[in-house]
This record gives structure tokens, C-alpha cells and sequence, in this order.
């Protein structure tokens, strides 16, 4: 009897990286911040950080989360979500989401947040 084994197939020699762009944009007293590519455990710190820089250095009456452009989502992004929110609301700040794409609107219906954010 021969036993044959199949060779463990090769890591890939080019690992996909995931990609957060954040782009802060004020539009008149309200600070949006514009989300592109995969919210995930591995850009959620890097949304956060950026949200808490953003509202401490000074009161914002209005902060726009813009997630038109989210190309991924799963649980840590709805951690990050509840997360920002409550930071921002302790700074006497409102969230708002803008545009969530189809897989935020997805997913947060799926788990009956679609209504705990203000959206436009």
C-alpha cells in the first residue's frame, strides 16, 4: 500500500492588503469624513483614531460619517460604528451616516441597527 500526499499549495507571494482611504472634509460648520474600501478588524483602529482626533480638538456641532464608498463590512465595522457614535455623542457632537452602501444598509438591517444611526 503507498500512501501519497498532496503538497501544501505555497503562500502567495502577494498578500492583499486591506485599504482604508479617510478623507476629512469640512462643509461649512459640519466635518464630514469620507470612507473608501473595507471596514474590517484590520481598519476599524484607524477609523476611530481618526474620528476621536477629529472631535476633540474642537466642538463640532455635526460630524458626517460619508460610507458611500465601504466596500466591506462585518462585525468589528458595526463595533466601530457603535463605537464613533458614542464617542462623538460624549462630546455633545450628532453623528450622521451618509450614503451607507449597500453592504452597511445590509448588514445593519440584518441586525436591526439600520434604525439606531440618523442617516441621509
Amino acid at each position: 500500500m503507498s500512501v501519497h500526499q498532496a503538497p501544501h499549495p505555497a503562500p502567495s507571494e502577494v498578500t492583499r492588503q486591506s485599504i482604508l482611504s479617510l478623507t476629512v472634509v469640512a462643509e461649512g460648520p459640519v466635518t464630514v469624513v469620507e470612507v473608501r474600501g473595507p471596514i474590517d478588524m484590520g481598519t476599524v483602529d484607524l477609523l476611530v483614531d481618526l474620528v476621536d482626533r477629529v472631535t476633540s480638538g474642537r466642538p463640532l456641532p455635526v460630524l458626517v460619517l460619508d460610507l458611500s464608498g465601504v466596500s466591506f463590512f462585518c462585525a468589528a465595522g458595526i463595533t466601530a460604528l457603535l463605537t464613533v457614535r458614542r464617542r462623538v455623542a460624549a462630546r455633545g457632537c450628532s453623528l450622521v451616516v451618509r450614503r451607507p452602501s449597500r453592504i452597511i444598509a445590509a448588514v445593519l438591517n440584518m441586525v436591526g441597527l439600520r434604525d439606531e444611526f440618523t442617516t441621509e
